[in-house]
């Protein structure tokens, strides 16, 4: 079973975690994690179960950052390659949490 955390948690934790102004790579990042500004390709890390663990802005851009995986290079090419697919119901459903993260964080 894989423990997910509601909207208004994850919003919570990215809140805290932008507390501290920091103009150079996230935390998450210099700790190993994968940061992309491909709303499309996040949604799908998001719904395939990679964690999020963080959203910050560069510019009107957002850039998410996810856990690193060994594997994340194959997945990335695979979506970009239309050689893997996911539930469409999680997918409509990361599409949806990701905008609202984006609106209203």
């Amino acid at each position: 079973m894989t423990f997910r955390l509601s909207f208004a948690e994850e919003c919570a934790v990215l809140n805290q975690r932008d507390t501290k102004a920091d103009s150079g790579p996230s935390a998450a990042c210099r700790r190993g994690g994968f940061q992309t500004t491909d709303f499309y390709l996040a949604c799908f890390l998001r719904a395939t179960g990679y964690e999020l663990a963080d959203l910050r802005r560069d510019g009107r851009r957002s850039v998410f950052v996810f856990q690193d995986r060994p594997e994340r290079r194959s997945d990335v090419m695979a979506f970009y390659n239309g050689e893997r697919s996911v539930c469409p119901l999680a997918f409509v459903d990361a599409i949806k949490n990701m905008k609202a993260l984006i609106h209203n964080c």
